[in-house]
Parts: C-alpha cells; sequence; structure tokens
C-alpha cells in the first residue's frame, strides 16, 4: 500500500512545475519576449551616436547644482522640470557619459512595452495588446527617444500609464482607479505640456460618460490645477525661444508627422511626401478591418483609442493655425500607444484574421525595415559630434574654432572638448595663433588663401569637413571679426558662422562623472 501511494504522488511532483508554466498564458509568454527584445534594441547601441545639440544642453545642466538646475530650466527649457529632476538624481549614480545618462531613457522605453499590452488588452483584446507591444517594441520612434537624454520617453511612459488608468476608470471608476489616472495625468503634465491634449479629453471622457463623476472631478481638478501652475512656462516666449520651429513651414512639419511617428528619422528622407497619402491608406484600412471584422466592443475601444490619439495631433495643429505654433513632430510622443492600440484593434479581428495578419506582417515589417535603414546611413543619425571633436584634437595654442553650420551646434563641442566656455564667448578681441573651421564635406578650401594664412590639416568626419588653419601673425579681433574673417576660408561660408575660444588642453572631456 505504501508503494502504491508512493506511486501515485511521484507523476504529481514531476508535473507540477509544468503544469504551473502552462498556466501562464501565452500572450504573456509574447509580451516577456517582446519586451526583452525591445531591451536589447535600446541598450546595445546606447553610445554609438553621440550628443546632439539638445541632449549636450542636458548634459550640462546636469552638472549644476540641484537649484541651479532649476534655474537653468526655467529660463532656457520649454518643458516643465520633472525629467530634469529624476535625470539629476540619476546623473549622480550613472553619470553624464552617453550610456550612462541615456540609460534613464532606455529603461523608461522598456517599460513602455507592457504598458502597451495592458492598455491594449484592457481596452480592446488580449492579442490588440501584443500586437501594441510589438509595434512598440520595434518603432524606430520609440528606440530613438529611448536612446535619448530629454524628457520625451518619460513623457511616453507617463501618459501610457494616463492612459491605461484612463480606460480602467472608465470600465471601472473606482477611487483607486480615478485617483491613478489624476496621479499619472498630473506627473505626465510635469514633464512636457503636450501631455494635456491627451489628458484633457481623457478627463472630459470621464466627465461626460464616466460613472463617477465627482471622484472625476476631484482628480481632474487637481490635474488641472498642475496645468494651470506650469502655463507660464508655457506662455513665456522671452525664457523659451522659439522660433526655430517656425523657420520650417507649417505644412512641412504637418507631413512630417506619420513618417516620424511610423519610420522615425526617415522623414528627412523623400519619404515625407508620401506621409499624409500613407497615413490616410493605413487609417483607412484599419476602419474597414474594424467595420468588417471587429466586435462592437473592439470597434467602441478603437474609437476611443483613435479619438485621443487624433486630440493630441489635431488640436496643437489647429492652435498652430491660429498663431500658437509649436508643432514638432516629437511633440506628438502622447498619441503613440494610442495609435499602437487602435492599429494592433484592427490586426486582431476575430472575422477578417487572414487580413488583420497581413496588416501585421506589413506593418511589423516597415518598422524593421526602416530601422535597419536608419543603422546603416549615418544621414538619419545624429551629428557626429564626438568625432568632429575627436578630429579637432587637442588645443597646442589658443584657437578659434568657426562653425560653419547653425550656431545651436556650438553646445555639443562645449560638452566633448574642455576649456570651452558655455555660451557664446565675450565680445572683447582675444589673439589666436590657429583656426579650426568645421563646414559640410561638400565644402572647398579657398585658393589662394589670405597671406598668413597655412592650411595645416584636413580631416573629414561623416559629412562634417574639419580644417586646422595656421595664422602668422595672430589674430587679434573679436569673435565677431574672427567669423567674418573665416568665413573666407573654406566656402561658400556663411555671413555669421559662429565662434568658439579655446584654451590649450587635453582633447577630450570625462563625463562619466
Amino acid at each position: 500500500m505504501a508503494t502504491a501511494i508512493r506511486t501515485a504522488e511521484a507523476p504529481v511532483a514531476t508535473l507540477e512545475p509544468r503544469s504551473t508554466a502552462a498556466r501562464i498564458p501565452p500572450e504573456v509568454w509574447a509580451v516577456v519576449v517582446l519586451t526583452v527584445a525591445g531591451a536589447i534594441l535600446r541598450f546595445s547601441t546606447l553610445s554609438a551616436q553621440s550628443y546632439w545639440v539638445d541632449e549636450a544642453t542636458t548634459v550640462h545642466e546636469l552638472h549644476l547644482s540641484f537649484g541651479a538646475l532649476l534655474h537653468e530650466v526655467h529660463v532656457n527649457e520649454t518643458t516643465p522640470p520633472l525629467y530634469f529632476v529624476l535625470a539629476w538624481v540619476w546623473a549622480k549614480i550613472f553619470g553624464t557619459g552617453e550610456a550612462g545618462l541615456r540609460s534613464f531613457s532606455a529603461v523608461l522605453g522598456t517599460a513602455v512595452i507592457p504598458i502597451a499590452y495592458l492598455c491594449g488588452r484592457r481596452l480592446i483584446s488580449r492579442w490588440a495588446g501584443v500586437a501594441a507591444a510589438a509595434f512598440t517594441a520595434l518603432s524606430p520612434f520609440m528606440i530613438w527617444y529611448s536612446q535619448e537624454a530629454r524628457s520625451y520617453m518619460l513623457l511616453g511612459l507617463l501618459c501610457g500609464l494616463s492612459f491605461l488608468f484612463f480606460v480602467r476608470a472608465w470600465q471601472q471608476s473606482s477611487t483607486r482607479n480615478v485617483a491613478w489616472w489624476g496621479v499619472f495625468s498630473g506627473f505626465a503634465i510635469l514633464t512636457h505640456f503636450f501631455a494635456g491634449f491627451l489628458v484633457a479629453p481623457e478627463g472630459l471622457l470621464l466627465l461626460l460618460w464616466g460613472p463617477a463623476r465627482r471622484r472625476v472631478l476631484i482628480a481632474g481638478g487637481a490635474v488641472a490645477a498642475v496645468q494651470l501652475a506650469m502655463l507660464p512656462l508655457a506662455v513665456s516666449d522671452t525664457h523659451h525661444p522659439l522660433s526655430w520651429i517656425k523657420a520650417f513651414p507649417l505644412s512641412v512639419r504637418i507631413e512630417q508627422i506619420p513618417v516620424d511617428l511610423g519610420l522615425g528619422t526617415l522623414y528627412q528622407s523623400s519619404l515625407v511626401t508620401y506621409g499624409l497619402w500613407g497615413a490616410g491608406v493605413l487609417a483607412a484600412i484599419v476602419a474597414g478591418l474594424l467595420i468588417v471584422g471587429g466586435t462592437p466592443q473592439q470597434r467602441r475601444g478603437a474609437a476611443i483609442a483613435g479619438a485621443l490619439a487624433a486630440c493630441v495631433i489635431l488640436v496643437p495643429i489647429l492652435i498652430a493655425e491660429l498663431g500658437g505654433d509649436y508643432v514638432v513632430p516629437r511633440n506628438f510622443m502622447p498619441a503613440w500607444i494610442p495609435l499602437a492600440v487602435l492599429i494592433g484593434a484592427a490586426c486582431t479581428v476575430p472575422r477578417a484574421r487572414a487580413a488583420g495578419a497581413a496588416l501585421t506582417v506589413v506593418v511589423l515589417g516597415g518598422l524593421v525595415w526602416a530601422q535597419a535603414r536608419i543603422d546603416q546611413n549615418t544621414q538619419y543619425q545624429r551629428p557626429n559630434w564626438r568625432g568632429v571633436a575627436t578630429a579637432l584634437g587637442h588645443a597646442p595654442v589658443r584657437r578659434a574654432i568657426v562653425l560653419y553650420g547653425s550656431g545651436f551646434a556650438t553646445q555639443p563641442l562645449e560638452v566633448y572638448l574642455p576649456r570651452l566656455p558655455w555660451g557664446p564667448p565675450p565680445p572683447r578681441p582675444v589673439s589666436v595663433n590657429e583656426v579650426d573651421v568645421v563646414g559640410s564635406s561638400f565644402q572647398t578650401t579657398a585658393r589662394p588663401l589670405p597671406p598668413g594664412v597655412t592650411l595645416f590639416a584636413r580631416r573629414t568626419v561623416d559629412d562634417f569637413l574639419v580644417e586646422r588653419f595656421l595664422v602668422n601673425p595672430a589674430w587679434d579681433l573679436s569673435p565677431g571679426a574672427i567669423a567674418q574673417r573665416a568665413s573666407t576660408l573654406l566656402g561658400p561660408g556663411p555671413p555669421s558662422p559662429a565662434v568658439l575660444v579655446q584654451t590649450p588642453g587635453p582633447a577630450s572631456r570625462a563625463h562619466g562623472a
């Protein structure tokens, strides 16, 4: 009898781990795999590209004291302070090198993947959530901002959580769900002003059709108070110059939106001219699949996601037409998860499975193709200012570095090269024996050179041309006069290039501390 008991128990002990694993739904395994794959895509190349202008500004600010950081954010930044406060703490632990600082955004970007799944599962279906997670994991747009030391991925995470608890409050407006919606919505607004274009319609929908209006009024009032507190920062043109936005026609920036959200930095290619057409075709396919093959519940959930995404995208464009132009494609990050859920709903309709599967393959294939093209072409990557700094090398004598591009390009070199003060040099005359000109690879050296100027070295870094000129006698001029004279060394030169003045020292600056 004892033997019989042992025989009966043995199979149970052997099968228990297998039955536990079998109880984990297959879609959960799919999300785990997608999250791991998304993390690899985000973390494996964190330091492959150098800092660009805005990131260099972040690095400078994070080296300041906490009080000075808040002052700089108020004076120079166009977004609220939450990201900078959190990044300041992160930098104290992981440093301000590319991998260390960008890892904060990479962690946030990886966390967005399961959040997209939870949003899709709650609003549409489990496999719609898996599709949304897959789009998020492989999206060039999401990968790019998961590798950028700016606020956009924190914005994406918090807006995703706001959307998730909006859906939960819509379906079951418990005090907990409404409170968490208010918390994440408030944090999102403290990260970026464009969060309001998602949070406001969420609150309006909960008020109009939600079952617990009193709770929503309390939470919404708290969120509105945060928005009002941040409003002076949003409308302060004195401290936050955004004139560069209007240097690009609004029509061009509108064309860039669907390409950037879908294919990342390929919006810089000729594909941008087809962006609105492509978005229209995709919208028609999604609507057709939902109408023909979706259930009433799926269509209702997709309509909510689509309406919120439309508010995020269309309201700022309308405001821009009325004169308040802040339309930049990356600002539409709050629309990403609603859009992913909407497309995921169309890909998983039960009565048109083959067509939905085909759309899934096309969308995922397009994302993979776009990311591969970005990885293989430097024109779609961040400018290689780290390479330019290496080409400039150390300063054996006091020298002027003249930048033929936009004056904004001074910030990355001020991060990568030592003994360059932050900001433009003082207007007083300075004596330099060397003038290094950074231009574009299509430019050519002037022939003949002015008297007393000798071309000493010439290097090409991606699309940059770096030329070192020795000047004898030394130029004893103001930075503005140096800029005018240096514009004749490499042609065609701009009328007023930017100038940096560097004193002798080593070639590179450490940012790990």
